[in-house]
Parts: structure tokens; C-alpha cells; sequence
């Protein structure tokens, strides 16, 4: 069974479409738990005690995706751990101007104050509860466990992979969901040195999961694209 970690801003609902596709009613969507609404040990024990309501769950779906984190699904049999992780940097940025780009009347009430207020992206990226978002899903457990790590910025060849690793039809296409319409998909955010250097600070342990990440996707793209 696919236990596929959807990270916020790292292209995970473009993906989505492409599960849907794949597995049909076989796919079940867990965005309920909505972790970053909660404080830290709200977000952890949430996971720890849903340990036991993943067992069985195989028999019902082949894949589950969606915001939470994975060790919620600690005791599914024969699981394949993927995710997708984005440059630390641009997925902070990323969230930001998608929060102030969107309008959700049911939002949470921090949420609307960034958008009202109207607050800049070097005082977002200091906020404590928004830094090292990789660290905090993958809370109790190691990047080093999962079998699949897309890269958003290498985000075509990570495809493949994916589609080769897990015998995916090649046909199956994918649209670009939750995108900015003032950039491309693939054109960086334009932020100054010192601001790029703020995030770095504010989210080292982000950084070292990233490139961990890139370095397991590089390895993958030699087994299975050559």
C-alpha cells in the first residue's frame, strides 16, 4: 500500500490528480487531520493515537494521501513511504503568496490575519509555528525511510521515477493544481540574498532533510531513468 505524505506547497495536489486517475476508489484522500492547525504536541498525539486505526486499512485502499503525518499509518502492512520535498525557500514563499493570493472564508483565523493584515514574507518566515514543516511532519521518523522522494524542482524526472518504480501507465497526465498565475511552475520566486539566507536560518533542519532528499531522488533517477 502507498502511504503518499502530501507537504503543503510542494506539489502535492498536482500529484493528487494523478493518483486519482490511477487508483480510482482504491485512493483514500486523508486531509482531515489538517496538522499545521494545531501546536506541536496537539499535531504529534494526534498521530499516536491513531497508530492502531491504520491496521486493516490495506484491505479496503491501495493509497492514501493526503496532510498528515506518517507515522499515523506506523502499522500498515507491505507500506511504500513516497513524498514530494520542494527547495526550503520556495515552499516557504510559495505558502505565503498562496495564502495571500486565496480567499477561504473558512480559514483558520491566523491565516486571515496574514492576508489582512497584509504582512511581508520576511515577517512570515519568522514565524516559529510556519519554520521547518518537513521536520514536523516527519516527526519520529527518517526521511531515510521513504522508498520514493519526488523533487518539485525536478519535478518531470521525479515523475518517472515514480511511474517506473510503482508500474504506472505512461499515458497518465498530470494537471498543475493550487499553482501561482503570475509565475511558472518552474520559475523560481525572486528573493534577494538576505532574505533567501533569513529562511535558511529559520529552517536549517528543513534544509538538511531537503537535500538528504535530493540526494536519494538523484539516486533513483540513476536506477531507474539511467
Amino acid at each position: 500500500m502507498l502511504i503518499s505524505v502530501h507537504i503543503p506547497k510542494t506539489g502535492g495536489s498536482s500529484f493528487r490528480s494523478l493518483l486519482q486517475q490511477v487508483f480510482k476508489e482504491k485512493l483514500l484522500l486523508d486531509y482531515a487531520d489538517a496538522p499545521m492547525q494545531q501546536g506541536n504536541f496537539s499535531r504529534n498525539m494526534k498521530a499516536v493515537l491513531a497508530l492502531p486505526g491504520g491496521r486493516g486499512i490495506e484491505r479496503q485502499y491501495d493509497c492514501v494521501h493526503g496532510h498528515f503525518l506518517p507515522l499515523k499509518y506506523r502499522w500498515v502492512r507491505n507500506q511504500s513511504l513516497i513524498t514530494w520535498l520542494r527547495d526550503p525557500a520556495e515552499r516557504v514563499a510559495s505558502r505565503y503568496f498562496y495564502w495571500k493570493r486565496k480567499f477561504n472564508p473558512e480559514a483558520t483565523q491566523f491565516r486571515k490575519y496574514i492576508k489582512d493584515a497584509d504582512i511581508s514574507l520576511e515577517a512570515f518566515c519568522k514565524i516559529p509555528h510556519y519554520q521547518n514543516l518537513y521536520a514536523k511532519y516527519l516527526w519520529m521518523m527518517n526521511i531515510e525511510q521513504f522508498d520514493f522522494i519526488g523533487i518539485t524542482e525536478n519535478y518531470d524526472n521525479s515523475l518517472q521515477i515514480f511511474k517506473k518504480m510503482y508500474d504506472i501507465n505512461a499515458a497518465v497526465s498530470v494537471t498543475a493544481d493550487n499553482t501561482n498565475p503570475d509565475k511558472s511552475s518552474k520559475q523560481a520566486y525572486v528573493m534577494d540574498e538576505n532574505l533567501r539566507r533569513l529562511i535558511y536560518q529559520n529552517n536549517q533542519r528543513d534544509y538538511d532533510i531537503y537535500q538528504r532528499g535530493v540526494e536519494i531522488n538523484q539516486r533513483l533517477q540513476a536506477q531507474w531513468l539511467g
